[in-house]
């Protein structure tokens, strides 16, 4: 995956607020048109989500997501798991996360 820049960030703001992708829970996708709000940063990313899907269960993605600190990812997915939806989640990102270029 490419470093976040602001440009992606924007795209995945639209992503997540654009209602084309069902909102999942413990995984990047689950297979059935379900995503994770960092699952929908590697689909707009053109990042092939793999067979194994990973979980992210209180763990973060480890490697999958290589442009945001395993702290970030750990906070989305938390918001992700707990309930948020993408439009808050969109919003989160927004105000929080800050990319350079």
């Amino acid at each position: 995956m490419k470093t976040l820049t602001k440009k992606l960030k924007q795209k995945w703001i639209d992503a997540l607020k654009g209602g084309e992708y069902q909102q999942g829970v413990g995984m990047l996708h689950d297979g059935s048109g379900g995503y994770c709000c960092l699952g929908v940063l590697q689909a707009i990313d053109n990042e092939i989500i793999p067979e194994s899907i990973y979980l992210l269960s209180g763990i973060g993605c480890r490697s999958c997501v290589r442009s945001l600190p395993m702290k970030v990812q750990n906070m989305l997915a938390s918001m992700n798991d707990d309930g948020h939806s993408f439009n808050q989640i969109a919003d989160w990102i927004d105000k929080n996360i800050n990319p350079k270029r």
